[in-house]
């Protein structure tokens, strides 16, 4: 039996050293009739190259070979029998918008990947139906991530990159219940964790502002919200819904909708305001001091978003979130996962909560309401608000 299975893994190194990517393995029973082996011989031999990282296994395509051998079965040296790594080929596709964190995860991938000798291919584009024309002249990939950012993903595309890429990973919690990974945010943890540290300090009236898009990921913590209205007492809540997306001056629509709230005296009717979806954190503190209002006096701000990028948190802001660190590895090992078993469950993996301390809450006024106010500026006109935000 020991000779026979000998026999069976060098039949299958053989194979691996003249695949193509993509080439299927013989049926299990024609291996089983040709050695004279039991099926438990053969799967033990498919597992091993699973190890390897020379044959996957996929419901509707059997077991295929990952890449041929040229790339996938090295020697280190003269006798050596240590395999090197499997090269494998990543395609990046990322929607061309001003969103920061996008690039920025994007590249932290071709950096996660390119470290591990992999070829990685980076897309920029703006038209689903022209990117899913220029694949066709791409070749096939080991693994593809592709981000949302907030644009419609089509299912014509998904389903070109499925038949171009082995695994597809997309950035951001969009699919849930298909045969792609998907990496992304829940904001209910995050809003949970904000009211809690502007309770502490003291705050009773709190604002929360978010997007009217119903993305999965915001509509979560819209539903959380809710959840928090009606658990919560001697909370006074306000809701503030913006019909902007984080790349069509947000900011400049948030503060106008904060200024139109604005009492004879130039006080919001509330002392905290927890926003999603700022991506220039400066400006928006720019915006607010324009319409008389500071920070974190007479308003505090939590922002949730991502607590690493500079832009978002200005260097000033409290954040509560997630890191685009623990994002490029949630999706790097959702991938790595993929290569090394296909057949685990596909689903989706939400990123870890984290806070970054900033400047931007302050403990409200005993006698909110009585207190000497901050004199009011001159309002802004609409006109000047959307030139600021442009």
């Amino acid at each position: 039996m020991g000779m026979r299975n000998a026999t069976l893994e060098e039949f299958l190194d053989e194979l691996a050293r003249n695949a193509r990517l993509g080439d299927r393995l013989p049926p299990i029973r024609d291996l089983m009739r040709r050695f004279g082996v039991s099926q438990m011989v053969v799967q033990h031999a498919f597992q091993s190259m699973k190890t390897k990282g020379l044959i996957a296994s996929h419901i509707g395509r059997g077991t295929y070979f990952l890449a041929g051998g040229k790339t996938a079965i090295t020697r280190a040296g003269p006798g050596a029998g240590a395999r090197s790594p499997l090269v494998r080929s990543v395609l990046l596709l990322r929607r061309s918008i001003s969103i920061a964190r996008g690039r920025v995860v994007a590249d932290g991938l071709q950096h996660r990947f390119t470290a591990d000798g992999h070829r990685v291919l980076q897309v920029s584009y703006t038209d689903p139906d022209h990117a899913r024309t220029v694949l066709k002249g791409l070749p096939h990939f080991d693994a593809c991530v592709i981000q949302s950012s907030f644009k419609t993903i089509t299912i014509d595309l998904l389903a070109a990159l499925r038949e171009k890429c082995d695994v597809l990973a997309v950035d951001g919690a969009a699919l849930v219940g298909t045969d792609v990974e998907a990496v992304g945010m829940e904001w209910g943890e995050p809003l949970t964790t904000a009211v809690a540290l502007l309770q502490q300090r003291g705050h009773r009236r709190m604002a929360y502002a978010t997007t009217s898009h119903p993305f999965l990921a915001s509509e979560l913590g819209r539903r959380r919200f809710e959840h928090l209205q009606n658990s919560l007492t001697g909370i006074e809540w306000h809701s503030m819904v913006m019909p902007h997306l984080p790349d069509e001056h947000y900011e400049a629509g948030l503060v106008d909708m904060i200024q139109s709230s604005l009492d004879a005296s130039g006080r919001p009717p509330f002392t905290a305001l927890v926003a999603w979806g700022i991506e220039d954190g400066a400006k928006f503190r720019e915006l607010l001091s324009e319409i008389g209002v500071g920070i974190p006096s007479p308003l505090s701000v939590v922002l949730l978003g991502r607590t690493d990028l500079a832009n978002e948190h200005a260097d000033f802001f409290d954040t509560i979130g997630c890191s685009v660190v623990d994002q490029v590895e949630h999706l790097y090992q959702s991938i790595v996962a993929r290569w090394a078993d296909p057949s685990i469950a596909y689903g989706v993996r939400l990123i870890p909560v984290t806070r970054r301390a900033g400047e931007s809450i302050a403990t409200p006024p005993k006698n909110d309401g009585h207190e000497a106010r901050i004199p009011r500026q001159p309002a802004r006109s609409r006109a000047k608000a959307s030139a600021a935000g442009s």
